[in-house]
């Protein structure tokens, strides 16, 4: 199996597939030539703008499936990108995820510093 589309899946089995694939990796360039990472501030409507700008860059259908994993791995949750798209406040806060591409075609990293990055899978 190479995806995240079955719903029986463990979290066990849910980590070992995407470590697997975790080398294939290619992060696109964040805020300068040294780092992935990205500004993903809600401070201000600003803010929250760009971040709405730069998710919407990246050219994933409103109705792409992801996988939402939390720090502790506990509660995968299956969400679509246009959650992320309306309504990034839902997502973007003190907490830090991954979302994955129940396909395994790309990953967003968000830490709760205020940083994101984004990724596709070689």
């Amino acid at each position: 199996m190479s995806n995240l589309r079955s719903l029986d899946l463990r979290t066990r089995d849910i980590r070992k597939l995407v470590s697997y694939k975790s080398q294939d990796i290619s992060w696109d360039k964040g805020c300068d030539e040294t780092s992935e990472w990205v500004l993903a501030s809600l401070e201000n409507e600003e803010y929250k703008e760009k971040l709405k700008n730069w998710l919407a860059s990246k050219n994933i259908s409103p109705e792409n499936q992801g996988l939402k994993i939390d720090s502790g791995w506990k509660e995968p949750k299956r969400v679509v990108w246009q959650e992320f798209l309306v309504t990034p406040e839902n997502h973007f806060g003190k907490e830090m995820f991954e979302l994955y591409d129940i396909d395994l075609k790309w990953i967003m990293e968000f830490q709760p510093q205020e940083i994101v990055r984004f990724g596709r899978y070689k």
